[in-house]
């Protein structure tokens, strides 16, 4: 591999690590919700819409992000493009590290692929389909099965990272306070709720 060659595989996991950085933090946004709202449900009471509507909003930025790490559109640091560029500038042991990384993308089924349909079908194209009752069933979601597809996505690019640059990206540990953050909002608003 040619130094240019590097350095197109070194940007293209500098920005995955970034949007993988971004999805982490919304995911723990949103864990931060359920566990606050859960501890202490006075203050889901005292500000419902306000709250649904920030719960919402962090879904859809959670599964546009993860949209972009999945997306195989030319030009998009997305896994599948940094599988691409592994398979042009890789010998053939490079190339063996492919599959792996593959196969999280290839699952039909699961988490991963009702992301997929979220982003595709209701977040980003708002399709007839995506906005039927049955969508809703087919493709819920909890938090643990979200947790799971960005595990899978994270793990996916540091294998072929790692194995190609010797990078390893921590892009989720620094967020895990926001859950802790976020069950001290909930409490704080639930404190204060007999305030006007």
């Amino acid at each position: 591999m040619n130094p240019d060659q590097r350095a197109n595989l070194e940007a293209m996991v500098e920005a995955l690590g970034k949007s993988m950085a971004q999805a982490w933090s919304y995911f723990y946004v949103l864990r931060g919700m359920h566990e606050g709202a859960k501890a202490s449900p006075t203050a889901t009471q005292r500000f419902p819409w306000l709250l649904d509507q920030v719960w919402r909003g962090m879904f859809d930025a959670l599964f546009a992000k993860l949209g972009t790490l999945i997306d195989a559109t030319a030009s998009t640091y997305s896994l599948p493009n940094l599988i691409t560029l592994v398979r042009r500038y890789g010998d053939a042991e490079l190339k063996k590290l492919i599959p792996e990384a593959e196969e999280c993308l290839s699952e039909k089924a699961g988490p991963l692929a009702r992301i997929k349909n979220w982003r595709h079908s209701n977040i980003a194209h708002r399709t007839a389909g995506g906005s039927r009752d049955s969508f809703y069933v087919e493709n819920q979601m909890n938090l643990t099965e979200i947790e799971g597809a960005l595990g899978q996505l994270d793990e996916a690019i540091n294998h072929l990272s790692w194995n190609v640059l010797a990078i390893h990206s921590d892009t989720n540990s620094a967020f895990e306070p926001l859950v802790e953050e976020g069950k001290r909002f909930f409490l704080a608003v639930a404190n204060g709720s007999t305030r006007e």
